[in-house]
């Protein structure tokens, strides 16, 4: 029986795909008024701090990563935004703190819930099912989102791979989540929409999981072979709702 359901946040409560791509080319543009040079050089460079930032880690940290997991601090802009102005030899004050905020408010100010989220989050409530976030990125920001979402009422818990240093689908990450949710493991479902990280690390770590797969993520990766053995597993969901339905199965 579920007693505990874990949402994803990015890309599973909202689409993150439709208010990321504009809000990163506002940001360029409004670098490149800062500093008189091309958005797409400054673009380019950001580009590549994801990498660069996870790679600076202390080797004790990078040492306990098993194959390849990234650790929380990639996500931060604040730090990618600092590697980039100093890669690119331009000041870091006042900009890295505006530069953020001008592309996170973007964001915030356009990101609308996935269709039919909230009417299912009130149904598992009144179900007495516990609701949880289980979210990678920066604690803050994860918090700012559920609340420009309006969501934050429905949640009993939340966790992000600032918490646990490592993202999913790390088991140390599940691990707190399940800690968090107050029941076993095999009572938890957890519900995002990276088939891997989401799916695959919940159920490697003992938790039931679903894929949510409404609108296919191309940086997921995910390939023909896992598609069909996802598909075959029944595990693949495209609305919120049908996770009603499914909770008769894990009776």
């Amino acid at each position: 029986m579920i007693k505990c359901v874990i949402y994803d946040l990015d890309d599973t409560l909202y689409d993150f795909n439709a208010v990321n791509l504009p809000a990163f080319d506002t940001m360029c543009q409004e670098a490149s008024r800062r500093f008189d040079i091309p958005a797409k050089t400054f673009g380019d460079v950001f580009a590549t701090a994801y990498r660069a930032v996870g790679d600076r880690m202390p080797q004790d940290i990078l040492d306990l990563e098993p194959e390849k997991v990234d650790v929380a601090a990639v996500h931060s802009r604040t730090l990618r935004l600092s590697y980039t102005l100093n890669t690119l030899n331009l000041p870091l004050f006042p900009h890295v703190l505006e530069l953020y905020d001008v592309y996170w408010n973007y964001i915030l100010e356009h990101m609308k819930q996935e269709p039919h989220i909230e009417e299912v989050m009130q149904a598992l409530k009144a179900q007495g099912i516990r609701i949880g976030l289980g979210t990678n990125m920066t604690a803050r920001m994860q918090y700012r989102k559920v609340y420009h979402l309006g969501l934050g009422s429905y949640l009993d818990f939340v966790t992000t791979s600032d918490e646990t240093i490592f993202d999913k689908p790390d088991p140390r990450f599940f691990d707190l989540v399940v800690k968090k949710a107050g029941c076993e493991r095999n009572e938890c479902l957890f519900i995002g929409d990276n088939y891997r990280y989401d799916y695959g690390g919940a159920v490697a770590s003992g938790l039931n999981g679903l894929w949510y797969n409404r609108l296919e993520k191309p940086w997921n990766h995910v390939t023909e072979e896992e598609k069909q053995e996802a598909k075959e597993k029944d595990v693949v969901i495209t609305d919120h709702r049908e996770v009603l339905a499914r909770l008769k199965d894990y009776m």
